[in-house]
């Protein structure tokens, strides 16, 4: 018998070898079948047969890929996004109303140059004076938009023993911090200069994690500004073995962060980096300095695979006296992903949170450009509901209501529909 199974196999392998491969692999199958039916071999050596053709045939496609497709092409990743935005501002006291369609797209690649060690890059739509939007509004009649160089980094992630991950990262890198919104952040902030990520699992409950970095606003001056930051946290899931959803998946995740902002206003800085990010955005003109402490929390789980979660994040601007405008907060709820089309447990996401910002808190510039128009000195609610629509595609409604936290108390409520798609 086992000199059949040979013979089998090889004459398998030789009909896989040529032209018209499915059909004679639809006659193996056939002729597998009529052994098995007239006694020769049994169904389990038919399965074990099939077995050995199948792992056969992967081993060869695998070989013959690396064969025909270069290091070159393999190793290089390219994806991108296109964003198409209809926005409705109603605001009082800073302008009309504004009821403006915009569109964003980014498209970039990664490429691994060593098991370890890889770059990329991305381009965006956007502007040089605006680091926290890369949207273009349809108001050039029909002028063309430019891209601009949104990332550019070499990431290395070297393997240490004891070490569960390090990675390390330089050039124009996307925000390296663990977030839960966009506090202190704008989404679409990428930070220039370099940053170190440390990860570390304790137990199959606990794991310990660092992110930080150096960030240049200037340089080529002798006071040139800066940003070093420092972030540590924990990650707890205490019931991983639980029968129960809601407890298996439970997880706590808690992080403080430092940034310190060194020569950004006057008299320290010889060209004002509140400047050159955009202008000073909600901060006081009589800012000094910024060092933030940024404590952030986010308690998850699932039930019925539909993720959901709270999350809470706090900013104090430390250079100021306390009460004087230097407190902001955000406190949330959300739950689905939107992930599959119109299904209904996975197919959809909504969320709120309300936020409180004072004018000093943050660094205005590179804080949510959309709540309250941008900036700091605001607060107020924001809901969003995003559904799956076709495959990488989903469509998200969202509406923010803000209000000013000192001066004239101006109000803005912005209603924004996104079509969304990956690729």
């Amino acid at each position: 018998m086992g000199g059949l199974w040979r013979w089998l196999l090889i004459g398998a392998l030789v009909l896989g070898c040529l032209p018209r491969v499915a059909q004679a692999e639809s006659e193996v199958e056939i002729l597998l079948d009529a052994l098995v039916q007239n006694g020769t071999i049994t169904p389990v050596q038919a399965g074990q047969i099939r077995r050995q053709i199948a792992e056969t045939k992967e081993t060869r496609n695998k070989q013959m890929a690396k064969e025909i497709v270069p290091d070159s092409a393999r190793n290089w990743k390219w994806g991108g996004d296109i964003r198409l935005r209809n926005e409705y501002r109603n605001r009082t006291g800073t302008g009309q109303d504004v009821n403006r369609q915009r569109v964003r797209f980014r498209y970039g690649f990664d490429a691994k140059v060593t098991d370890n060690l890889k770059v990329g890059a991305r381009l965006a739509t956007g502007s040089t004076t605006d680091p926290v939007s890369t949207n273009q509004t349809f108001d050039q009649s029909f002028n063309h938009n430019a891209f601009v160089l949104d990332r550019a980094f070499a990431e290395y992630t070297p393997e240490i023993p004891g070490i569960t991950e390090l990675k390390l990262s330089g050039g124009k890198v996307e925000n390296p911090f663990w977030l839960v919104g966009p506090l202190v952040w704008d989404d679409d902030l990428n930070f220039d200069g370099a940053a170190v990520h440390l990860a570390e699992d304790l137990s199959p409950t606990a794991s310990v994690f660092t992110n930080n970095g150096v960030f240049l606003l200037q340089s080529g001056i002798t006071e040139a500004a800066s940003l070093w930051s420092t972030q540590g946290g924990v990650m707890l899931k205490p019931f991983p073995d639980s029968e129960e959803e809601l407890l298996k998946n439970l997880k706590l995740t808690g992080a403080i962060a430092y940034h310190d902002y060194k020569n950004v206003t006057n008299p320290l800085s010889e060209s004002t980096a509140l400047t050159t990010a955009g202008g000073l955005k909600g901060n006081t003109s009589g800012i000094r300095d910024l060092n933030l402490l940024n404590p952030t929390f986010e308690l998850g789980s699932q039930y019925m695979d539909v993720p959901f979660g709270v999350f809470s994040d706090w900013v104090h601007n430390t250079a100021i006296s306390s009460g004087n405008n230097n407190e902001g907060f955000m406190v949330g709820v959300k739950a689905g992903k939107a992930r599959i089309p119109f299904d209904l447990l996975k197919g959809w996401e909504v969320g709120y949170f309300f936020q409180r910002l004072e004018p000093d808190a943050a660094f205005g510039a590179f804080t949510d450009s959309d709540f309250g128009n941008g900036g700091t000195n605001h607060l107020g609610h924001v809901w969003w509901l995003k559904l799956a629509t076709l495959k990488n595609s989903s469509i998200q409604l969202k509406y923010f209501t803000t209000k000013e936290v000192t001066g004239s108390k101006n109000h803005a409520d912005t209603f924004q529909t996104d079509w969304v798609t990956k690729f």
